[in-house]
């Protein structure tokens, strides 16, 4: 996966086992450098296409200009499903490219 500064990236992740995202309760979605949660979506942020299996999240600009580039970058989600199943993907490693100029284009 890679996400440039100051971009408004959806990431998409295929869910590929068996459980029924339908009884998905609560989803937060994590991007982390230094040990430090930078990037923090929770279930209002991501969308769940329960046929297709693929949850998407849409990072704004000041969720990728908060990441800094070249650095050690991880993305997971977690879940809690309605009957108190507690989830987590594998951390994927992220590569973060830098931009030339900083700051939100409007």
């Amino acid at each position: 996966m890679q996400i440039i500064r100051g971009t408004t990236p959806t990431i998409e992740v295929v869910i590929k086992n068996e459980i029924d995202l339908t009884t998905v309760l609560e989803v937060w979605v994590y991007i982390v450098q230094q040990k430090k949660v930078k990037v923090d979506k929770l279930l209002s942020d991501v969308t769940i296409d329960a046929e297709s299996r693929i949850i998407s999240v849409e990072l704004d600009q000041e969720d990728t200009l908060a990441l800094k580039a070249d650095q050690d970058t991880l993305f997971q989600i977690r879940m809690l499903l309605l009957d108190g199943t507690a989830l987590a993907t594998v951390a994927e490693k992220v590569v973060v490219k830098e931009i030339y100029k900083d700051g939100i284009i409007e």
